[in-house]
């Protein structure tokens, strides 16, 4: 074997090794269920071990961000929160929150989230929404 196929083989081994171990640490979640601010209110029935995701426009570059408001952890687990453009591409322009959940136990609980600005607290929240959950 010359030293050209040796080094090759090594990258290859290292680049499915490292393919294996992001998987592992960052596992696709199989997500079941998108709402939105026009599901709020709804309720969403779903079984121990799922995932859901709660997506919400907002404009953090005005100060104002989606918070969630006594999110009940004996339940649900915040996977990963991620943000995305919307189609606009000027600077300031609004993005998509993205919160994935894992049900954790069987259950049920509200999710409420509150759009306001950190610094001016909760009572001048602008915006609520609320998901009930059922999980079995």
């Amino acid at each position: 074997m010359t030293i050209r196929k040796i080094i090759v083989l090594a990258y290859s081994v290292l680049f499915l090794i490292s393919f294996f171990t992001i998987e592992l640490i960052y596992p696709k979640e199989h997500v079941s269920v998108i709402l939105t601010k026009e599901d709020s209110g709804s309720v969403l029935e779903i079984v121990a071990g799922d995932f859901f995701v709660i997506e919400l426009e907002g404009n953090p570059s005005t100060g104002f961000w989606w918070h969630f408001d006594n999110f009940d952890e004996e339940f649900l687990e915040v996977t990963r929160q991620e943000t995305k453009k919307t189609s606009e591409k000027r600077l300031g322009a609004p993005v998509l929150g993205r919160w994935i959940l894992k049900a954790k136990s069987p259950g049920e609980t509200t999710v409420n989230m509150v759009y306001y600005r950190q610094w001016e607290g909760l009572s001048k929240a602008v915006h609520k929404v609320n998901f009930i959950v059922k999980i079995q």
